[in-house]
Order: structure tokens, then C-alpha cells, then sequence
């Protein structure tokens, strides 16, 4: 009889220390499951605070760039006026020349590759027309050119705000 006593005194204690282990080893399971969703969720805020940060920087310098490209357009155009009528080119010039400091300060900044490079080909257009008045004097291709590139760069630009600011799709 002694082995029922032990039976019934022991497997009591036994179940409750092995029940006791056991909701330990669930309750631990449970918090590194937490743990672990709250590192990915701080991750995905961290991502999307650094996207958002990102892309309102994107959003600001596209619209200076593309103001600053507005401003060296309408410069080439009357560069180009004042040369084809034979007037004093040295106002327009310096306008023209002033611009494109501008826009070549600004133009580093922009993170979209194919951006750039057509801002830098219209930059790059737009000099060529104010660095010797008189060797395009006979060219007039050079300003056509130059407000051509322009006007691409203000057209890729717009495109890239149209995006950033166009409707998301939704995450699934």
C-alpha cells in the first residue's frame, strides 16, 4: 500500500510542477513572439519615417530645381531674342549665366539619376548659349537646343512630382 500512497501524494506535485514549467515555457513563448513583433513594427515605422523624410526632401529640391529651370528657360528665351535682333546681349547674359550657377548648385542634390543627367544636359545647353555670344551668333540651333533640354528636365521633373504626389496603390 505504500506505493498508492506515493502515487497519490507524488503525482499531484509532479503535475502541478510539470503544469507550472510548462505555462512558464508558454508565457516565455509568448513574450519573444511580442518582442519580436514589436521589433519588426519599430523597423517598418523607422522605414517609413526615413521614406517620408526621403521623399519630402525629394518633393522640395525637385520643386526649387524645377523653379530654377523655369527661371533659366525664360532667360535662354530672351537671351535668344535679344541675340537674333542684334541687341546688347550682356543683361540677358548675365541673367542667363546666373541662372545656371543656379541651377548647377541644385542640380547635385537631385536623387533620381536620369533626372539629373537631364538637368545637367539642359544646364550644360543653356551655358553654352551665353559663353561667346558671338560664335552662335549664326547658330541659332544652339538656343533651340538649350531650350529644348529645358524644357525635357521641367517635363521629367513634373513626371517624378506627378508620381510622388499621384494616387498609392494600397499595401497588402
Amino acid at each position: 500500500m505504500d506505493w498508492k500512497w506515493t502515487i497519490t501524494a507524488v503525482l499531484p506535485v509532479i503535475t502541478l510542477v510539470l503544469g507550472a514549467w510548462l505555462n512558464q515555457r508558454s508565457d516565455e513563448h509568448r513574450e519573444e513572439a511580442a518582442l519580436r513583433r514589436e521589433e519588426r513594427l519599430r523597423q517598418l515605422e523607422r522605414e517609413h519615417a526615413r521614406l517620408d523624410r526621403r521623399e519630402s526632401f525629394e518633393l522640395t529640391h525637385l520643386e526649387e530645381v524645377y523653379a530654377a529651370l523655369r527661371k533659366a528657360n525664360t532667360a535662354a528665351l530672351k537671351f535668344r531674342v535679344v541675340r537674333t535682333s542684334g541687341g546688347d546681349v550682356d543683361a540677358p547674359g548675365r541673367e542667363l549665366n546666373e541662372a545656371n550657377r543656379e541651377l548647377s548648385s541644385l542640380t547635385r542634390l537631385v536623387l533620381d539619376d536620369d533626372i539629373r543627367e537631364k538637368v545637367q544636359q539642359a544646364q550644360i545647353d543653356a551655358g553654352a548659349m551665353a559663353i561667346d555670344p558671338a560664335t552662335h551668333a549664326d547658330a541659332p540651333s544652339t538656343g533651340v537646343q538649350a531650350q529644348h533640354s529645358l524644357g525635357e528636365a521641367q517635363e521629367a521633373i513634373a513626371k517624378r512630382l506627378r508620381e510622388i504626389y499621384g494616387p498609392r496603390p494600397l499595401r497588402p
